[in-house]
């Protein structure tokens, strides 16, 4: 270990612990002044007093447990005028515990050239608690002699003594580390007051904490920043002990002092370490959170297909995650407010925020509020909301972000701020722009998709029929879309008035018509599908009101002019079936199917079948023209016909026929047939009805 490094670890001795210590006439080798700490350690001497028996009432110790005046201590090699540059001792500490030793590191100093005290010299303990310091001290004290010497008369610690019976407290005294410290000579520093290391950058209330300390005779440790000779600053860590005489006077200041810029720098450089990696850890949780928004945002956004809940759902995402505030606008292409909501943080502020609200389309300008607030930009950030709706918000900072759409924007959110709260900043409206875009984008997708839907439901309405009023005759008729959420699709109903002239067209003397039912399944489930479907059942309608035909001639009929119908799934199939009223209030029913589910028939003592497929079912719509086949069966008053597509009876993984049987077992069950109670009955439990295909149920109750 070198001088150099032996004087840095002795460096780590020094704390903010107070130092006992001696001022010792060599001369009398007695004990004259002592500061406080000292006189702990002895408590029951007056001085002046023996230096060895003051060293025995402390009950100093070597490192090998032997009292000092029973060896060659470094006080006896102090009265002989030699330096003690650092030795390990221990001194007995009493408390209401009882009594433990406590390692000090002593350092003894003939002050040589001190006026008044030049045959005197300075002792001084250094507490040793910290563990580093211990084993700085154990180390250091391993060296040899000389480099210890050279260690702490050098660059180790300095000692000053300043004279407390002047007001200036000049120094009376210096050891040659000072002089290595400081750069200032022997002769340079005595006479003066230590504040001439002090300079522009120091501390002046730390300095002021010292001075005051020192007129009230009391010890204090501080560190200044001091400044060399030559004018480089250093970090000076000074402790400063008064030193009394016997009848307890402060006779003079004793400065312990130490070079610790290297442990300040280190402090510095590991607090800012530390306030980086404090800023690093914030910003990765600033972002993880607009990260939760953002992604929060899309989730919750994008699984809503109603607009109005996926605007408020936006608001409730904002606030107050990002805003204390939010005010949502929606516009139409003339720049007129048509919708409008807010949200507070406080609830007890919503209603004020509403009227805010209810402000904005009154004070729209003329050019548009878009226009006006954002002028082409993605945001702008406001001091506050407009004074127009502002009210008596506290609002402290205000942020306008668009929501662009794919024809531009239509809508924009105004986000507040209370005074109380940090102003927006930069990364706050990235953050905002980001989440304008993609809730821009999927309210975009939700209006189109609201508008498709109107559509959708406006084409299907027209496509379903209007049921006819019939004499005897009660008619249900159920619609239910894909689960796939399309509101249209290719199945289909029909029920026609036979005209006058058919072979089935004449009226029964009770009143009761001839009618025809068509139930058909174009394939697909889509607007194509229903496009078609629309075509087939205008040709199925022409055919079976305007030509004398039973349902197998019908069908053939359609079936012939399928391909001419300019459609993208002409594959369908078609159930038709006349029913013609017989005397007796009975019902003759024939009916032929192009490939679609057989009827179902409640007769009326409950008993449901099949009616007969076999004889009536034929290839489907649109593969080939063939000539059909019907049955015709005759049917009493109370019996019920059923008629649907495949989506009712269908289940993925099971035969059509186990479909089958649990439709007719549905119909059979309960008093009498009702279309919502067959639907509940073969509900799926996996499923809605019909899983992804449509379904459609008719049910012909021929009445007494």
């Amino acid at each position: 270990m070198s001088s150099a490094e032996a004087a840095s670890d002795l460096h780590a001795v020094i704390g903010d612990a107070p130092a006992a210590v001696l001022v010792v006439d060599l001369a009398r080798g007695a004990v004259v002044h002592a500061n406080d700490v000292a006189q702990q350690l002895a408590p029951a001497l007056r001085l002046p007093v023996a230096l060895d028996r003051w060293s025995d009432a402390a009950r100093l110790r070597d490192p090998a447990g032997t009292e000092l005046s029973d060896s060659e201590h470094p006080l006896t090699r102090l009265l002989r005028s030699e330096p003690v540059p650092g030795q390990r001792v221990s001194a007995e500490r009493r408390s209401e515990l009882g009594a433990s030793r406590e390692p000090l590191w002593v350092v003894g100093l003939p002050m040589t050239g001190a006026p008044m005290l030049d045959d005197h010299a300075l002792v001084v303990f250094l507490p040793v608690r910290e563990r580093h310091a211990t084993a700085a001290v154990e180390a250091f004290a391993d060296q040899d002699a000389r480099v210890r010497d050279r260690a702490v008369l050098a660059t180790g610690l300095s000692f000053t003594v300043a004279d407390a019976s002047d007001p200036d407290l000049p120094l009376i005294w210096v050891n040659p580390a000072f002089t290595a410290t400081s750069g200032y000579e022997f002769g340079e520093a005595v006479g003066r007051n230590c504040r001439f290391l002090q300079g522009p950058d120091t501390d002046r209330a730390e300095v002021r904490r010292v001075r005051t300390a020192l007129e009230a005779g009391e010890a204090v440790t501080a560190t200044l920043l001091n400044y060399r000779k030559d004018g480089l600053a250093f970090w000076n860590q000074v402790t400063m002990s008064p030193i009394l005489d016997d009848s307890g006077t402060v006779t003079h200041f004793v400065g312990v002092q130490s070079d610790v810029s290297g442990r300040i720098e280190s402090d510095r450089q590991r607090d800012a370490a530390l306030a980086a990696e404090q800023r690093a850890r914030t910003r990765a949780e600033e972002s993880q959170a607009r990260l939760r928004l953002l992604a929060g945002a899309s989730e919750s956004l994008s699984g809503e297909l109603d607009i109005d809940e996926a605007r408020t759902r936006l608001l409730q995402l904002l606030v107050p995650a990002l805003a204390d505030m939010a005010v949502f606008v929606h516009v139409d292409e003339n720049g007129a407010v048509t919708d409008h909501r807010a949200v507070h943080r406080d609830p007890d502020r919503s209603e004020a925020l509403g009227r805010v609200a209810a402000r904005v389309p009154d004070v729209v300008p003329p050019q548009g509020l878009v226009v006006a607030l954002l002028d082409g930009r993605p945001y702008r950030q406001l001091d506050a909301f407009p004074p127009e709706v502002a009210g008596d918000l506290d609002v402290g900072s205000a942020l306008a972000v668009a929501l662009p759409g794919r024809l531009g924007v239509r809508d924009l959110v105004l986000l507040g701020r209370t005074a109380d709260r940090s102003p927006f900043t930069a990364d706050d409206a990235d953050v905002a722009v980001d989440l304008g875009r993609r809730a821009g984008l999927i309210l975009d997708n939700l209006r189109l998709y609201a508008a498709q839907r109107l559509i959708a439901q406006t084409l299907q309405r027209s496509l379903l029929p209007q049921l006819p009023e019939l004499t005897g005759v009660g008619i249900e008729a159920r619609y239910l879309p894909g689960a796939d959420g399309a509101e249209v699709g290719g199945d289909f109903y029909e029920v026609v008035e036979l005209p006058a002239g058919d072979p089935t067209g004449d009226a029964a003397p009770d009143g009761r018509t001839p009618f025809g039912l068509a139930v058909g399944d174009v394939a697909g489930h889509d607007v194509y599908a229903a496009a078609a479907m629309g075509q087939l059942k205008g040709v199925l309608r022409a055919t079976a009101t305007s030509q004398r035909l039973m349902p197998a001639a019908v069908l053939e009929h359609v079936d012939e002019l399928l391909p001419a119908l300019n459609v993208t799934s002409p594959l369908a199939t078609m159930l038709f079936a006349h029913f013609e009223p017989l005397a007796g209030g009975s019902w003759q029913l024939t009916v032929s199917s192009a490939g679609h589910p057989p009827l179902v028939v409640r007769h009326p003592d409950g008993r449901a079948e099949l009616l007969d497929p076999d004889r009536a079912r034929g290839p489907i719509l649109g593969f080939d023209i063939v000539t059909r086949g019907e049955v015709s069966v005759v049917l009493e008053p109370g019996t019920t016909v059923v008629a649907y597509t495949d989506g009712l009876v269908e289940r993925r993984g099971e035969p059509l026929d186990v479909g089958f049987e649990r439709l007719r077992v549905a119909v059979a069950a309960g008093p009498g047939v009702r279309t919502d109670q067959v639907i509940e009955a073969l509900a799926d439990p996996r499923e809605d009805v019909g899983g992804s295909d449509d379904v459609v149920l008719v049910a012909v109750h021929l009445l007494g």
